[in-house]
């Protein structure tokens, strides 16, 4: 008996009435290691509802394998700022992740039977163990991959489908494998019935803090190879019934809060009034400081307000090194809540929000990359090298965007790289940093385009991508 409801998705809303503020971070010095951002959302949230406002938070579900055995954090939260459902989320929820990847999974057996042992399998099995042994296998005659279920795409579908017909529409369009020459699409396959499988991974859940906030979970987190935020239909419900919505995106500013901006300039969603950057003591010491520089610096060119929060650990001294930083409301004690809660909402009040048309959405895709590695990797815009292998990668997959009807101007762009670098050599002067494009993929039903930029994606975990 789970002690949380859910609802479906796809139901009805009111017209959206709140504010969206994103809770971000600075990328982490180590990919194994947060900043700490769903504590501090949890603690922000309790905060501002002490306060007085209408509020609530918008997370993404943990990634089960890797979260729940403790290697990575629980992804929801510490001490009292955290969830009453912890156990739950880490575990799954009502196994609707689950769901999505076993249908993944079934789309890609009936793509190796209907090719007869010819072509090839472009769709990844999923698995939501994590092992780097499952990276390529050969399974008899095809070359197969695994990824972990939260990365897949049958989830990068249920993160951007605001309905149902929406959704079984991106469904029918994921490529399975190629076949004799052609594209073999999820609708080309003798697959019956499948929205029956499918519909229960379509639903939100509602949980809430130790002090009582609500907190809306759907869909799976990975901003370093996936898009790494919540579910847009959780978002528009929250929106429609408070007055301030605190939503987390991604690892860092560099990722998910570019990649739901990216997501928001092509599905028409809500633009931010400003962002909370979460960041750990360490984070903007010395060889790391720049990168703090370089999102205040993206932040402002964008037009966007942002609250610096430092985030202090167990043993760390509870000092402010900067003049104007917030620290995160205590985890246990109580006392600090209201007054940062306050604070937090007067600044808000004045703010009028990110400024239409300030994140540059609507570019071809190749510009776009250069622009994204520009303004918030902040290298020279001359500096960005594609390598051969992208340009050849980059030519098939424009023809497979043609093939199957699609223009890669409409694909939404999802870097994968390392979550604790922004450049090829983060620590060389600004003049001399580089960013390497090596590669690019389509996900045709989600009408994602992934770019693998500099080196190895993780350095730590997850291994399995």
């Amino acid at each position: 008996m789970t002690s949380f409801n859910t609802r479906d998705a796809f139901l009805e809303t009111g017209k959206a009435r709140g504010k969206l503020v994103l809770v971000t971070a600075a990328p982490p010095v180590a990919a194994s290691k947060g900043e700490g951002k769903t504590s501090c959302t949890l603690a922000l949230l309790d905060a501002v509802r002490l306060a007085g406002a209408s509020a609530c938070a918008v997370l993404r579900q943990p990634s089960m394998g890797i979260s729940a055995a403790g290697a990575k954090g629980g992804a929801s939260g510490v001490g009292k700022s955290a969830l009453k459902e912890a156990a739950q989320a880490d575990f799954g929820l009502q196994g609707q992740m689950l769901r999505i990847g076993a249908y993944q999974n079934l789309l890609v057996s009936f793509g190796e039977k209907e090719g007869q042992e010819e072509g090839q399998i472009l769709l990844p099995r999923t698995s939501c163990v994590p092992t780097k042994y499952l990276r390529k296998v050969q399974a008899g005659p095809y070359g197969e991959s695994f990824v972990l279920i939260p990365t897949c795409e049958m989830e990068q579908v249920r993160v951007l489908s605001l309905s149902e017909k929406e959704a079984k529409k991106a469904v029918d369009e994921v490529t399975v494998a190629k076949c004799r020459g052609k594209y073999l699409r999820a609708k080309d396959l003798p697959i019956f019935a499948s929205w029956p499988v499918l519909s229960p991974a379509f639903q939100i859940s509602l949980l809430s803090t130790f002090r009582g906030s609500p907190v809306l979970m759907y869909c799976g987190p990975f901003a370093n190879v996936s898009l790494g935020i919540p579910g847009l239909c959780a978002l528009k419900l929250a929106l429609s019934k408070y007055d301030w919505v605190l939503m987390e995106a991604g690892y860092g500013f560099d990722m998910g809060m570019q990649k739901y901006l990216e997501v928001a300039s092509k599905k028409g969603c809500a633009l931010p009034v400003g962002a909370v950057v979460v960041r750990r003591k360490k984070s903007g010491e010395g060889q790391y400081q720049w990168k703090i520089l370089q999102g205040q610096r993206c932040m402002r060119e964008l037009g966007l307000f942002s609250f610096p929060l430092l985030n202090i650990f167990e043993g760390e001294e509870r000092k402010a090194p900067l003049k104007g930083m917030a620290l995160n409301p205590a985890k246990d004690e109580e006392k600090e809540l209201l007054p940062i809660g306050e604070k937090f909402l007067s600044l808000l009040e004045g703010q009028k929000g990110m400024r239409k048309g300030a994140y540059k959405g609507s570019l071809p895709l190749i510009t776009k990359i250069s622009y994204i590695c520009s303004a918030f990797y902040g290298v020279p815009s001359g500096r960005v090298k594609f390598t051969r292998a992208f340009k050849k990668a980059y030519l098939q997959a424009a023809g497979q965007a043609k093939s199957e009807g699609a223009n890669l101007k409409e694909f939404i762009v999802n870097v994968v790289k390392s979550p604790s670098t922004l450049t090829d050599d983060d620590l060389k002067k600004f003049s001399k940093r580089t960013v390497t494009v090596r590669a690019i993929s389509l996900n045709t039903g989600s009408k994602v385009a992934n770019i693998r930029l500099t080196l190895a994606p993780t350095t730590f975990l997850p291994r399995v991508v």
